[in-house]
């Protein structure tokens, strides 16, 4: 039996702008990204894996701020790097254009990629030797006009490979979407099925675009190196992937390597009966010290409920001040407590009664979700405007 080993690492979108988090900290959080990279080098050249696999979006876009490409050039070039593999994904596709992965635009900027580091340029699988093991790294690239429906793993896709070597390891590296697994607000790109990675040709495939780590019997998902939003909740990093082959089936182990030293925590809080911004900031900080979440990481709390009439929520006190890295409030479900029903079912006819039976009414009718917080909102800033006697911003985060 031979075992080749991999670090698998992707989706660390370099050069993204982390438009969510304040502007203070948004340089510190591009220098996290930038460390985890070279956190993954530095482990892949410790353990002595055979390579590195890229399965795509090393780049957050198109085209990155010289900074940052500079900055990859250099660390995939540190002294015992092994040879990495890199398949450019949805956001940093590969075309002829392309000044991060054509080699000529590359040396027009005075740069070039290191010699171990190969680009997977075409959107079929293409394949490389690597180098003193029996061992072939197969790739496909995305480029910018490709269909995102595209079927990387098709039946048409796996006889396009043709016969491969039976006294060969091969191993996929691309940038695809699970079907029927997509996680909430990321894009269908090249989708494949669990029966189509079963039955391709290949021992193990490393598959990138998913930021949350996932793990199949031959295939893998190592998820985004560090938590790119503050829906991107648990441990980040990269994969080692062990396989053993020559004598029957390939056995694949895993192992996950933490490479983020943030987390981001989700909690949801119930601000019911809150009579003031205070109590709620108390909601918020004794839920944290019961999470047990440290200082330096970071939190989105959604508010749920509905708050006493009259009170006004709309950013963390004092109190919070410091408390964690970053904390970003979701209010989208907070309402006001305004007894909806004894309105709708009301023969009040002063003018009140009859704004509120008509803006219920359109509620009742409205299907689109954008229409139907329109209408929430005027609703509720019509019932503060007549019973408080007074109009404040407050309720513009509400959302179906």
């Amino acid at each position: 039996m031979a075992t080749v080993k991999f670090l698998q690492i992707s989706d660390l979108h370099l050069g993204a702008r982390f438009a969510w988090l304040p502007r203070e900290r948004r340089a510190e959080r591009r220098k996290e990204q930038q460390r985890a990279l070279e956190h993954a080098l530095q482990t892949a050249i410790e353990r002595g894996v055979d390579a590195v696999l890229v399965p795509g979006d090393l780049f957050d876009r198109e085209e990155v701020d010289a900074e940052t490409f500079a900055f990859a050039i250099h660390v995939l070039g540190m002294t015992g790097c092994p040879p990495v593999f890199v398949a450019p994904g949805n956001h940093d596709p590969w075309s002829e254009t392309s000044p991060m992965w054509n080699p000529r635009l590359v040396a027009a900027r005075g740069w070039r990629w290191p010699a171990h580091v190969h680009v997977f340029a075409t959107p079929t699988f293409a394949s490389v030797r690597l180098d003193g093991l029996s061992v072939r790294i197969w790739g496909r690239c995305f480029t910018p006009r490709m269909a995102s429906t595209e079927r990387p793993l098709d039946p048409a896709a796996r006889a396009a490979l043709g016969a491969l070597s039976a006294t060969e390891l091969h191993v996929a590296v691309f940038h695809g979407s699970l079907e029927g697994d997509v996680p909430p607000g990321q894009k269908l790109v090249a989708p494949f099925s669990a029966e189509e990675a079963e039955r391709a040709p290949f021992a193990y495939l490393a598959v990138g675009h998913y930021h949350r780590r996932e793990v199949r019997d031959h295939f893998a998902y190592a998820g985004s190196a560090v938590a790119l939003d503050v829906t991107e909740t648990g441990a980040h990093g990269a994969l080692e992937v062990r396989v053993e082959f020559g004598n029957g089936p390939a056995a694949v182990v895993i192992e996950p390597i933490e490479l983020d030293s943030r987390r981001v925590h989700a909690l949801e809080i119930d601000v019911t009966a809150a009579s003031s911004a205070d109590q709620i900031d108390a909601r918020i900080l004794d839920a944290l010290d019961q999470a047990q979440v440290p200082e330096r990481d970071l939190v989105r709390v959604r508010l749920v409920g509905r708050l006493a009439r009259g009170v006004r929520y709309g950013a963390p006190g004092e109190t919070l001040s410091g408390r964690v890295h970053h904390l970003r409030l979701d209010l989208a479900a907070v309402r006001p407590d305004w007894d909806l029903a004894s309105l709708r079912g009301a023969n009040d006819e002063t003018t009140e009664g009859r704004f509120a039976r008509v803006l219920l009414a359109r509620l009742d009718e409205a299907t689109d979700p954008g229409a139907r917080a329109r209408l929430e909102r005027a609703l509720y800033y019509g019932l503060d405007a007549f019973r408080l006697r007074e109009v404040m911003p407050g309720y513009e985060e509400i959302a179906e």
